[in-house]
């Protein structure tokens, strides 16, 4: 994969000689798929656990509406709205996991499930219009601008990265979620509190969904309902494109982090070459495919 990006650099910077290979491109570039890469590493947890969240998406278009609501109309503070948000995604990802451990409902139709619901919420909320009024500049400001040349979505991707790494990676909590992804009876008879295990990975993942969602609001400056599947399906394509390298046949960060950047290169060489608007999702969904066959066969072979 890392040559690949090197490949795909060189030909969009060939295509494209004025404008792709170019500071400003690079820091909007890295500065708008920040968001993903956070996104696609809470998506990781409880895919290495061996489910699937695919609320994230609705929870995040429910988190930066709440956010727009609260601070455009409500005139709460920065620092209280974004504790609210994270409990609501907390909140999400608990129900997530009590339907998926206590009732027994699949992880496929239980976040479907409510996922559907924080859309429904969004849209109440919103009622159809873009949320834009009333959002503080400051916030904004913050969203948008740099620290020393290096745009401060970037660094809150890179300080996240470096924890899901450590946590993920190097600790027992990783490892104990790998062993019940890999086998949930054989977790139980060691001593795993499987149940336990799942529905926290669900709370993690709700709680970054949360937290990108208000970060979104900073970034773009308005809030929508009908977002989330545009997050969603780049985040799971990167999640199986990373299973192909670093840690072949495994859901890992680093090689998360490796396909986000491969996914934006693509994106942004395609757009910059004049491409139609249908194929950013065509080009989505492609990655989406070619990342489960290849990670499924990644993991056959090891």
């Amino acid at each position: 994969m890392p040559i690949f990006i090197v490949l795909l650099t060189i030909l969009f910077s060939s295509l494209n000689p004025d404008t792709f290979p170019t500071l400003p491109n690079a820091q909007v570039v890295a500065a708008s798929n920040s968001l993903a890469l956070v996104l696609a590493l809470g998506a990781l947890v409880p895919l290495i656990a061996g489910e699937f969240d695919l609320s994230m998406g609705f929870t995040l278009e429910l988190s930066a509406v709440i956010s727009a609501v609260l601070l455009g109309q409500g005139g709460m503070s920065v620092p209280v709205v974004l504790l609210i948000v994270f409990c609501t995604g907390i909140a999400t990802g608990l129900l997530n996991g009590l339907l998926i451990t206590r009732v027994g409902i699949s992880s496929f139709i239980a976040t479907l499930g409510v996922g559907s619901l924080a859309a429904a919420a969004s849209i109440y909320l919103t009622g159809g219009a873009i949320l834009i009024e009333g959002i503080p500049r400051s916030f904004v400001a913050f969203g948008q601008g740099n620290t020393y040349g290096i745009p401060n979505m970037v660094m809150i991707g890179a300080v996240t990265l470096l924890v899901f790494w450590v946590a993920l990676e190097n600790m027992p909590f990783g490892r104990n979620l790998l062993a019940v992804g890999l086998s949930r009876k054989a977790s139980e008879l060691v001593g795993i509190r499987t149940k336990l295990m799942i529905t926290t990975s669900f709370v993690i993942s709700g709680a970054v969904a949360s937290l990108c969602g208000f970060l979104a609001l900073g970034r773009i400056g308005a809030a929508s309902s009908g977002i989330g599947t545009s997050y969603l399906l780049p985040a799971l394509a990167a999640c199986f494109l990373g299973a192909t390298t670093v840690r072949v046949g495994r859901f890992n960060p680093l090689g998360t982090a490796f396909a986000v950047l491969l996914v934006a290169i693509g994106l942004n060489g395609l757009q910059l070459y004049g491409v139609p608007g249908w194929a950013e999702p065509a080009f989505n969904g492609c990655v989406l495919l070619i990342a489960v066959g290849a990670s499924s066969l990644a993991a056959k072979r090891r």
